[in-house]
């Protein structure tokens, strides 16, 4: 690697290249703050007095997890994105019937996108190369790319341009699953404090569940 590039021009095309590197690192950032927000809030379900340690617990390991963690991990307290994105009739349930309180009242609450094979397989496909996509950004961009070198920054530019094209477009269809919970919270919420919910817990007085 050569020293450093020395005509303005050839320095001009290297901060164009820590520009967009920076603006792709930063939209992936975000994308991180939407599936850490999915990861924490898709899945809650337990006793009611335990219900506030549960989501708290959820939401601190999910908002310190890495994106890798966020979109395949196994055996973690939140929802990874594969699964968000594998919905199934074969999911066990939230609430293990056994393990309940009989003197509580539990509830459980799952968000999950069920899509056909196909679909499922290119959203699973697509969330692993934004994982490897951002992993290389990260810790083998300057291995990659020779930006003291005109040729080296023509090709980073490039790279990084199409790159935050797919982290963008990931980034924008995240955020509207990350709405489409939102919603569905807020109507949870809202039945949850009507008459008619309270009605239901009133007439099943030999269960103590609720989902």
């Amino acid at each position: 690697m050569s020293a450093g590039l020395l005509s303005a021009q050839g320095e001009a095309l290297q901060k164009q290249v820590q520009r967009h590197l920076g603006r792709c690192l930063m939209r992936i950032q975000q994308f991180e703050l939407i599936a850490k927000a999915l990861a924490a809030h898709a899945d809650l379900a337990g006793s009611a007095p335990e219900l506030a340690a549960i989501q708290s617990k959820r939401i601190d390991k999910a908002f310190t997890a890495s994106l890798g963690t966020l979109v395949k991990g196994e055996g973690t307290a939140f929802t990874n994105l594969r699964t968000l994105f594998s919905a199934d009739d074969q999911e066990a349930d939230a609430l293990d019937e056994n393990k309940l309180p009989q003197d509580q009242i539990s509830f459980a609450f799952r968000y999950r996108r069920k899509l056909s094979p196909e679909a499922k397989e290119e959203k699973l496909r697509e969330l692993d190369t934004l994982v490897a996509l951002r992993n290389r950004l990260v810790h083998h961009f300057m291995e990659d790319f020779n930006i003291f070198s005109k040729e080296g920054c023509a090709q980073a530019l490039q790279h990084l341009h199409k790159s935050y094209s797919e982290i963008d477009r990931q980034t924008l269809q995240l955020h509207e699953q990350l709405k489409g919970l939102d919603s569905v919270r807020k109507l949870q919420a809202s039945f949850m404090q009507s008459p008619e919910f309270w009605k239901a817990i009133d007439g099943n007085s030999d269960t103590n569940s609720a989902t």
